[in-house]
């Protein structure tokens, strides 16, 4: 980990995670490593936060379908299923993940929450009428190589029926230092080599402002959140 990296323009080196082969355990370690960080560095409220105002307009009883893609553990569409079941909300979730052993932990920890499916799917193979009330994608669009990441956002946008959030992390000095100590301290070698590499591949505000515009989404709305996120959503009028 350089102590100070070109933060100017994002990277497009590959992480470990999307390259080399994983084992349950591997898996089960970093999983848990960023289920914690979305648990405590606002992962999970940067999703919920345009859910939570969107979801005036819901109609009482009406289920909301909401498709997660590259889901990780889990960990996201539970925190939406209890947040739904505390509001009196119904969700759907639709929790799609490319990785073999993520997708059995996946399966495994939303067992309890019969809202949600986990599928081992890529989202490229999923038959194109096949749509959702909104779409979720949190620390996804960095791992999309460079020149790709309009298309994604395309593919995002046109699954999604009312609505699109996309978290991820904000390429800031402050950013780097944070993961970088957060993966050195609770994470192994994996996390600690792609943790502050992550970083180095997002995004700043200016840049997914301009991915929404280049992509005609002006509907799409890009902001710095909490601590080392930022986001980019918007309803659908």
């Amino acid at each position: 980990m350089t102590l100070f990296p070109d933060l100017s323009v994002p990277i497009d080196e590959d992480e470990w995670m999307d390259t080399r082969p994983f084992n349950s355990n591997d898996a089960r370690r970093a999983l848990y490593f960023l289920a914690k960080m979305n648990r405590w560095f606002g992962g999970v409220a940067t999703v919920l936060r345009p859910l939570m105002e969107w979801s005036g307009r819901w109609h009482p009883g009406e289920p909301v379908h909401i498709l997660d893609v590259g889901t990780g553990g889990a960990d996201i569409p539970i925190a939406l299923v209890k947040w739904a079941r505390e509001n009196g909300h119904s969700l759907r979730i639709t929790a799609v993940e490319l990785v073999p052993e993520i997708t059995a932990f996946a399966k495994q920890a939303a067992r309890p929450y019969p809202e949600i499916t986990v599928l081992e799917r890529d989202l490229r193979d999923m038959p194109k009428e096949l749509t959702f009330d909104y779409v979720v994608a949190s620390l996804f669009l960095h791992h999309i190589p460079l020149p790709l990441r309009g298309e994604a956002l395309h593919s995002l946008n046109r699954r999604a029926r009312k609505g699109l959030v996309i978290s991820d992390l904000i390429r800031t000095l402050f950013s780097y230092w944070t993961v970088g100590a957060a993966s050195f301290v609770w994470g192994d070698s994996v996390v600690r080599h792609d943790g502050p590499l992550s970083v180095r591949r997002s995004f700043r505000v200016t840049e997914l402002e301009s991915l929404a515009r280049d992509a005609g989404l002006p509907y799409l709305k890009a902001r710095s959140e909490p601590w080392c996120r930022v986001s980019l959503s918007g309803e659908k009028a």
